[in-house]
């Protein structure tokens, strides 16, 4: 009996993302032969990414319980993240074709990058279930912040479209967005029913153990043991920003002054902004205050090698 299998591909993902239409063709012949029922939905302007996921997951709840087979995720970790949304507490399995800059996801896995290896992988793999962040209603597979870092993948964003989407520009827009004058936010943080008052430019949240330990933050431990993981910057000028910046490559972001890290079970934010920006996967969203934060265990079953099982 062939299994459903759907891909979703997000024709602007990273790098990679234009020209692979072709290829995403040959992969869905592949896999019909491999005994999968293939359907496969590219975004466009008048089929966006948040419409083709929802026919994709409508197309699979038609099949009984048990039998609904496989929507992959071929893109960025943005793609992955909108994918595995509409997965959550379902018995769907979440494949992923790593198509991105980073593939953070992916990585953390040990999904495959290169796309023939990632392919047999949604062949020969087995679901296993994941923990994901989330804050209110909305996830997030490697991070969620407020403050700084969604001014910066605007500015990411912006400098994307002139250059290209490269790990480079990245990097580039990111210290475009430390030479210019911050703002703080007064913030009052609830750490598992503690209150901390606090301004600051910037805080983040990993959930991605490989993100945190690449980022060289001991809080990958916190986040693969299942919790909330997470840094705030105090009240600092430009000039420490950036040192703070050097300390993070030098693996002593956590224990430089005006820093605070903590690990809790649930975390919430208050502003008297009624809405703030928030960056979730690199994704920027506007959502209501207070921001209330927790990690959601065994939330999707992902498609993973066999090997991975053994590891987590």
């Amino acid at each position: 009996m062939t299994v459903p299998l759907s891909i979703i591909m997000n024709v602007r993902s990273g790098h990679h993302g234009e020209g692979h239409e072709m290829e995403m063709h040959l992969i869905s012949q592949s896999l019909q032969k491999s005994d999968f029922d293939v359907e496969l939905f590219l975004t466009e302007e008048k089929f966006p990414l948040n419409q083709c996921v929802n026919s994709a997951v409508a197309k699979h709840k038609q099949y009984a319980k048990g039998k609904r087979g496989v929507i992959v995720a071929a893109g960025g970790d943005g793609t992955i993240n909108a994918v595995a949304q509409a997965l959550m507490h379902t018995d769907i399995e979440l494949g992923i074709l790593p198509l991105g800059t980073f593939n953070y996801v992916a990585r953390a896995l040990d999904i495959p990058v290169a796309l023939p290896e990632a392919v047999q992988n949604l062949i020969d793999g087995v679901a296993k279930p994941i923990h994901v962040g989330q804050v209110n209603d909305k996830i997030y597979l490697n991070n969620a912040s407020i403050g700084l870092y969604p001014v910066m993948i605007e500015n990411r964003e912006y400098y994307n479209k002139k250059f290209g989407r490269f790990p480079l520009v990245a990097y580039l827009s990111g210290l475009a967005v430390l030479a210019q004058p911050q703002k703080y936010y007064r913030l009052k943080i609830k750490i598992d029913g503690q209150k901390h008052p606090i301004a600051s430019p910037m805080v983040f949240f990993g959930n991605n153990q490989l993100q945190l330990q690449d980022l060289k933050l001991r809080l990958a431990d916190c986040a693969a043991q299942g919790k909330l993981a997470a840094v705030a910057v105090g009240h600092v000028t430009r000039f420490q920003l950036f040192q703070l910046m050097v300390k993070l490559l030098q693996g002593e972001l956590e224990h430089a002054k005006d820093v605070y890290s903590f690990c809790a079970e649930n975390v919430e934010i208050s502003t008297q902004k009624p809405v703030m920006k928030v960056a979730l996967d690199g994704e920027i969203m506007r959502l209501r205050t207070p921001l209330k934060f927790k990690v959601t265990h065994d939330a999707i079953n992902v498609r993973v090698p066999r090997s991975t099982l053994g590891e987590m």
